[in-house]
C-alpha cells in the first residue's frame, strides 16, 4: 500500500452505492478503507460479492463490525475522507413500530458516533448520504432543498434526526459536513427488495409482479453511478454545509417502469394489482438546479441504460447463481 495516496473511509462499503463508490474511489487513486456490518437487512452473499471484488484491488482493505460496536478512533484517525453510506433502508420495514429500535441504533446512533470520531480526527470531509423520503408525501414539485420535511416513516425520521446530528456538530464544532439527498436508486447490485432488481427478475423468471396502486405513482430515479459521480464532485468541490438534492432527471411511473423492463428483458411482465401501500409516496420529483450549479453534476443517464446495466449484472450475478 502507498503512504501518499489520499485515505477515504467508506460506510456500507459492501452495499448497493458503497460498493461503486469505493471503486471510484480506488479508481482515482485513493487508498479505501471499507467498513461493513453485514446485517441482515437483506441477502448477505450479494453483499460478499461486492467485498471479494473490492478485495481484488491492493488497496482496499475491509472492516467488518457495526458502527455501534467498532473502535472508530483507528480507522478515523487514518482517513481525510469520510463517505458515510451504511444505514438500515427501507420506507416500507420501517411503518412498523416494531422496528424503531433498529433504526435508531444502525441509523442514528451510528452517525453520531461516527460523527465524534471524526470530529476527533479532524477528518476534511465528512459527506453523509440521506434520502428524499424526508420531504414527506406531498411535497411541492419539483422538490427544492429548503422545501419543509416531513417524514412519515421510521426510515426517513431517522434520517432527519442523522442530518440534524450532524448539522449540529457542523455549527457548534466545525466538523465538515456535507449531506446528498438521494432519489430512489436503481442500477447494477441493487437491494433485492426494491421495485427494478425485484421486476427484472420477476420477468426473466415468468413470474408476476405485484403493483400497489393503480400504477400511476412517480418516481424520480437515480442511476447509481450519478449517485457515485455526486460523491466525486463533493469530494472535488468540498462545500462544507450544503445540502443537494440528487436525481437522474427522468421521472417516470411505476406503470412506465415496468414497460422499460419488459423492453429490457425482451418478455411481457404479468401484473397483479393490489391496494396501495400506505407507506408508498404518491409522486416524488427532484429540483437538482442547486447540484448542477454548485456541483457541476449533470446526470445522463436513461431508464433504460439503467435497467440495461441492471439486468446484465443481474443475469450475471444473480439470474444464474445455484
Amino acid at each position: 500500500m502507498s503512504s501518499n495516496r489520499p485515505t477515504s473511509l467508506v460506510t456500507g462499503a459492501c452495499g448497493f452505492i458503497g460498493s461503486h463508490l469505493a471503486e471510484r474511489l480506488l479508481l482515482e487513486g485513493h487508498h479505501v478503507i471499507g467498513l461493513d456490518g453485514f446485517t441482515d437487512s437483506y441477502d448477505i452473499r450479494q453483499k460478499r460479492d461486492n467485498e471479494r471484488r473490492l478485495l481484488a484491488h491492493p488497496e482496499y482493505e475491509t472492516v467488518e463490525g457495526h458502527l455501534m460496536d467498532l473502535d472508530l478512533r483507528p480507522l478515523t484517525d487514518r482517513a481525510q475522507f469520510i463517505f458515510h453510506l451504511a444505514a438500515r433502508a427501507g420506507v416500507r420495514e420501517g411503518w412498523t413500530a416494531f422496528n424503531y429500535g433498529r433504526y435508531m441504533r444502525d441509523n442514528c446512533l451510528s452517525t453520531q458516533r461516527l460523527a465524534e470520531a471524526a470530529l476527533a480526527s479532524g477528518v476534511e470531509l465528512f459527506s453523509f448520504a440521506s434520502t428524499s423520503s424526508i420531504y414527506g408525501f406531498n411535497p411541492k414539485l419539483p422538490t427544492p432543498e429548503a422545501h419543509d420535511l416531513n417524514p412519515r416513516a421510521f426510515y426517513a425520521m431517522s434520517k432527519l434526526m442523522d442530518e440534524h446530528v450532524l448539522n449540529g456538530f457542523r455549527q457548534l464544532f466545525g466538523l465538515p459536513v456535507v449531506i446528498l439527498r438521494y432519489y430512489t436508486l436503481f442500477g447494477p447490485r441493487q437491494r433485492p427488495d426494491m421495485l427494478a432488481h425485484i421486476g427484472l427478475k420477476a420477468i426473466a423468471e415468468g413470474r408476476p409482479i405485484t403493483i400497489y396502486g393503480d400504477g400511476e405513482q412517480t418516481r424520480e430515479l437515480t442511476y447509481v453511478m450519478d449517485a457515485v459521480e455526486a460523491q466525486a464532485r463533493v469530494l472535488d468541490v468540498l462545500p462544507i454545509g450544503e445540502v443537494y438534492n440528487i436525481g437522474s432527471g427522468p421521472t417516470v411511473s411505476v406503470n412506465e417502469f415496468v414497460q422499460e423492463m419488459e423492453y429490457v428483458v425482451g418478455r411481457p411482465a404479468e401484473l397483479i394489482y393490489t391496494d396501495a401501500n400506505p407507506a408508498d409516496q404518491l409522486h416524488s420529483q427532484a429540483d437538482i438546479s442547486k447540484a448542477r450549479r454548485e456541483l457541476d453534476f449533470n446526470p445522463t443517464t436513461t431508464v433504460r441504460q439503467g435497467l440495461e446495466a441492471e439486468y446484465a449484472w443481474l443475469r450475471e450475478s444473480v439470474l444464474e447463481r445455484p
